[in-house]
């Protein structure tokens, strides 16, 4: 899953080098953070 968010994010931006993903795993549910340049938020 979290290559996909990483791939469909880094499709959507004007910077797709500044694109991070962080995955996090729960007992019950992962969480998946998305970073992005300043720029690309909005």
């Amino acid at each position: 899953m979290k290559e996909l968010v990483q791939y469909l994010a880094r499709s959507l931006v004007n910077n797709p080098d500044a694109v991070e993903v962080k995955e996090t795993q729960g007992e019950i549910a992962s969480v998946l953070a998305l970073k992005v340049a300043k720029e690309d938020l909005g």
